[in-house]
This record gives structure tokens, sequence and C-alpha cells, in this order.
């Protein structure tokens, strides 16, 4: 890593290219800035790891990086070459997926991942979407973590507002999830403990609550809808709730109506790992025509009986 390396011409002058190896190895230095951590990540010896950079940079007849303090940096030709490892990175990725994806067994289940709250829905109708795929089993994972569908984590996502936009994700808009200030019917909403959420969970819903609380203390922040939903039923608190699970427990009541700000856009999300499955393909097509069938509950449109028993807002300024 001090002078450039003198090349190694092929037979007809042309440098030859580089095999995976080397630039698997080359894009853990760059990504790392770090013969050891590379090393590590590779599970191979540091002097490996230096002896096979080496040798790269001579083939070549560039030298790749230079040490800095505590990190090697990628040189003007380094850096040129790490974006290009990037992209063969990604491509070796997706090749891992696909074969992963292609040596699922036919009647394997299928995994759908979910939010708590629409886990909640997708298991009250379990059967029936199982059913209406031909019977496939069906695997509910309630995580608000964003598992990576290229990678195999699960084969369907639901996922609110954020869409991932890397290749081969195919996304679809099924409804959006509205929530509402709800209390029980038993209880003074003027009086009872407040529940919101972390600022890192919803600013918007924060925002909401706080203005519903107007100075009174927040009891406890909960960042799960599922889990406020729960406080406000048995505990006898006042929290937003999904209004698909508010209005349709009879020992609630809304305090007001949803707020728009509040909402979230629910997507279907599949990738091409799996989509082309057959069950896959059941299974995603039967979740749109339960988001159908939903779509007025989950977003929150009420009969107009129900709707005149709602009770009245307790602070003007909420919209």
């Amino acid at each position: 890593m001090g002078r450039p390396p003198s090349a190694a011409p092929g037979r007809d002058g042309d440098l030859a290219a580089p095999g995976w190896d080397d630039l698997r190895i080359f894009h853990a230095i760059a990504e790392s800035g770090s013969l050891a951590l590379a090393a590590v990540r590779l599970r191979l010896s540091e002097a490996t790891i230096a002896r096979r950079l080496k040798i790269l940079e001579r083939d070549l007849g560039l030298l790749l990086f230079r040490r800095g303090a505590n990190r090697l940096i990628p040189t003007e030709a380094g850096a040129a070459l790490a974006r290009e490892a990037d992209q063969v990175a990604a491509a070796a990725a997706r090749f891992a997926s696909r074969a992963r994806g292609l040596r699922v067994a036919a009647d394997a289940p299928v995994r759908v991942t979910a939010t708590t709250s629409i886990s909640l829905m997708l298991t009250k109708h379990a059967t029936a979407l199982s059913a209406a795929a031909g019977g496939v089993e069906i695997v509910i994972i309630s995580t608000r973590q964003r598992l990576d569908l290229a990678r195999g984590d699960a084969d369907i996502a639901i996922r609110m507002s954020r869409v991932p936009d890397e290749p081969g994700h195919f996304s679809q808009r099924v409804g959006r999830l509205v929530q509402a200030l709800y209390v029980r019917r038993d209880v003074d909403p003027q009086t009872a403990p407040i529940i919101s959420v972390s600022r890192e969970t919803s600013s918007r819903i924060d925002e909401h609550i706080l203005a519903f609380a107007a100075g009174r203390p927040i009891a406890a922040r909960v960042g799960d809808s599922a889990a406020r939903y729960e406080s406000v039923r048995a505990s006898g608190a006042v929290s937003m709730v999904p209004c698909f699970m508010g209005d349709a427990d009879d020992t609630l009541r809304r305090l007001a109506p949803p707020p728009d700000r509040t909402a979230d856009e629910i997507f279907l999300v599949t990738h091409e790992v799996s989509r082309e499955r057959p069950a896959v393909a059941a299974v995603a097509a039967a979740l749109r025509k339960l988001f159908r069938e939903q779509r007025a509950a989950l977003a929150g449109s009420l009969a107009e009986a129900d709707a005149m028993a709602i009770i009245r807002p307790v602070v003007p300024t909420l919209r």
C-alpha cells in the first residue's frame, strides 16, 4: 500500500478480470476500512486478507488504499472500483436469495410479516385466508422490524408508508390504517390516565395525544398500537387505538373523529425471490381480497347510528 504495483498484463495485453473471491475481499475492506474487520467478516486470517489485497493491486496495477489514522482510505481508483464491487456484491446476494427461493419446497408455509395490530387482524381471518389460498399454511410473523424479503426472511410483508425501492421488490397499496382516541365507556376521559407513544414511534400520534392532554401528565408511552388498545380496554386509559380494533369493541368509545394526519397507508410487499411461488401468489391474492373487504373498518368508517354514539371532542383544537 505504498507505490502503485506494476500491472501483470494478460496474454493479449489486457488485464485479467478479478475472481469473485478477490472482489469479495476488496469489497469487505472497502466497507469496513480495516484488514482486521474484513478478516472477521470473511472468516479469514488478517495475513491472508493482506496478501490477497497485495496480489489484487499487483494484478490491477493500481494502489487501492492508503493508510490513514486507524483505517484504510480508498484511493480515487479504489473508491471508483468499490462502487463497482458494491453492485457485484448486490448481484451475488440476489443470486443467493433466488437460489434459496427456488430451493423452497412447494408445500412450504408462506411467511407473512406485519406489525402487531395488522397481525391481529390477519390472525382473526387466518383460516379464511388459508382457505382462500387453497389451504396453504400461513405463518404470521408479528414484528416492527423490517424483515428482509430479498434475503428470504419472509415471503410477504404488510408495511406502513415506507416501501423498499431496492430492485426486485413489488408493492401495492391495499388500504389505509387510521387511529383515534378511545376510552372505555365506564371511564371519564377527563380524569383517565393518558397513554402516548414515543416520538421515535410516531411524532404525529404523540402530538395529537399531547393536544388532547392539554397539559395533563402522560402516564406512560407505549409504542405498540395493540398494547395501547389493551391499556384502554383493561386499564381504563385514554390513548390512540386503530379504529378497526376500537370500533369492534363494544366497551370502548371514540373521543373524536380519527385525525387524518396520523393515518398510515398500508402496502403489500413481495419480492421476486418468492413471489412466483404459486403458494405465495395465492396468499398475496387472498390478502388483497381481505384488505378490500376490511377497507372501511381499517379506515374507521362507522355506520351512521354508531357515529351518533361517539363522545364529542373534549378539546376543541383536536382535528
